[in-house]
């Protein structure tokens, strides 16, 4: 009983879900309450705790599956789209804010270009994005540990995992191009890191490899209560690549 109500209030909402928290605090922070009310905020690739669980603000929310969009407009204030990254369908100069977090690593290659061109295409002039994805060589070796422990203790595949190996994580650099390439003169594009290596590992081992077996949910409400603190730590390679669009001032 106790393992099940701690279990429930560490899960709870996005905040309380450590890797969500770690991905979007830090977005929600750096663009700030002006560039998220100036108009449109879309978000590509929906899922449960997205952008909008964290701000409260509107969200147009598009995903190429129904069932996410679903997901999405239970927990949050968005307006679902269904379609394709690389064939969005709005007008040119929709958008103030842009956002698309862990996506780019389930397209294939042939298609980055196109959805890079896209979310450049629908932002405004002043317009701020941030794509963030997995990358690098050390990234691919901790998800193979953690398929492996995933494996090792389930007999079970995780989906999202199998399909960063499918489709290979994008390359940080060649992603600075593209967007580079996209926005021209108008903006400046920078990189910043996303939660270090040895934190992302050890938090997918309490997380969905049952670490340490039945302390878990201890181990899973202490994540949450950590979440801000865990949040700030920058020492180590990170597994994520946070690329920022930012308009010239």
């Amino acid at each position: 009983m106790l393992n099940r109500r701690l279990r429930a209030w560490a899960e709870k909402d996005g905040r309380g879900y450590p890797d969500w928290a770690m991905r979007y605090v830090p977005i929600v922070k750096r663009l700030g309450r002006g560039a998220l009310t100036r108009g449109a905020v879309l978000e590509i690739g929906a899922n449960e705790n997205g952008l909008s669980r964290f701000t409260g603000v509107p969200v147009i929310a598009v995903d190429i599956e129904r069932d996410h969009l679903k997901a999405c407009r239970d927990t949050q204030q968005i307006s679902p789209v269904v379609a394709d990254i690389a064939a969005l369908p709005f007008r040119d100069d929709t958008f103030a804010v842009c956002v698309s977090v862990d996506t780019f690593e389930h397209i294939p290659e042939s298609m980055r270009d196109a959805a890079v061109q896209e979310m450049a295409r629908v932002s405004d002039g002043e317009a701020s994005m941030v794509v963030t994805f997995p990358s690098g060589a050390a990234a691919v070796a901790a998800e193979r540990v953690v398929r492996e422990w995933y494996r090792a203790l389930t007999g079970n595949t995780i989906k999202w995992l199998e399909e960063h190996e499918e489709v290979g994580l994008p390359d940080a650099d060649m992603m600075m191009a593209r967007f580079r390439g996209a926005v021209d003169v108008t903006h400046t594009v920078s990189t910043e890191g996303n939660v270090p290596l040895w934190i992302w590992k050890w938090m997918w081992l309490v997380m969905m490899c049952n670490w340490p077996g039945r302390g878990n949910s201890f181990f899973q409400a202490a994540l949450r209560l950590l979440t801000p603190v865990l949040g700030r730590i920058r020492f180590g390679k990170c597994y994520r690549t946070m690329i920022w669009v930012e308009p010239k001032r």
